[in-house]
């Protein structure tokens, strides 16, 4: 009987120890509008705000398709190309399509058709993020701090916070201006989605909430990825 007792703790001991957790990430999708291709010697860094603090999540340069990578004109779109950047890379590395992380949002005349949007897999737990933010740094810099913020995005859970600041000023306006004709019908806040957190970049720094210069999105989704072993 002690055998088998015995038996039976080393293999509850077994199975407990056998499924581990060894990464817990999130993949952040980025819709960017306004956001200049990289000048020569500096790229864009993206950080997340975790407990106050400020979290590096890829650098990236923001490249002309055509212009510089030296793509074929007559086969590729002229796209806005978002490619992951590594201190140390040359351009041609830069441009390889393994670093493609997506494209600046831009109507492609040709094909009469939107495109853009970045995706970008990270293994940093980002469930309990603030904010989200841009900047612009020196190649081959290793400071972890940001240099030059650019853009900042508040995140809140389902819902960008800057949807209700835009519906409150909105009202705001229409008390005083109640004959105008978009005040009619005020909008109300879209349906929050579950799991998600969800921010609007604006150009920083803003000097009036309601007038602030909307550079793009972000929405945060949490990526568990677990092995039993």
């Amino acid at each position: 009987m002690l055998h088998v007792k015995t038996a039976l703790l080393v293999s509850s001991l077994s199975l407990s120890l056998g499924c581990v957790e060894v990464n817990r990430g999130a993949i952040v999708q980025i819709n960017l509008k306004n956001v200049a291709p990289s000048v020569d010697g500096e790229h864009y860094q993206l950080f997340a705000v975790v407990n106050g603090g400020s979290v590096p999540i890829e650098r990236f340069k923001v490249l002309r398709a055509v212009e510089d990578c030296m793509q074929d004109a007559d086969l590729v779109p002229p796209l806005t190309l978002v490619q992951a950047y590594d201190n140390g890379v040359s351009r041609e590395e830069v441009c390889v399509q393994s670093r493609r992380l997506g494209a600046v949002d831009e109507i492609n005349l040709a094909a009469g058709l939107l495109v853009g949007g970045v995706r970008i897999d990270t293994a940093k737990d980002l469930s309990d993020a603030q904010s989200m933010f841009l900047s612009i740094e020196p190649d081959g810099d290793g400071d972890p701090r940001p240099a030059q913020v650019i853009m900042r995005a508040d995140l809140g859970a389902g819902r960008s916070p800057h949807e209700a600041i835009i519906k409150t000023c909105l009202e705001d306006f229409c008390a005083e201006v109640p004959d105008e004709p978009s005040c009619a019908n005020i909008p109300a806040l879209d349906r929050a989605r579950r799991g998600v957190l969800v921010g609007t970049f604006v150009r920083t720094p803003v000097s009036d909430v309601c007038n602030a210069v909307v550079t793009g999105d972000v929405a945060v989704v949490p990526s568990v990825d677990e092995t039993t072993f």
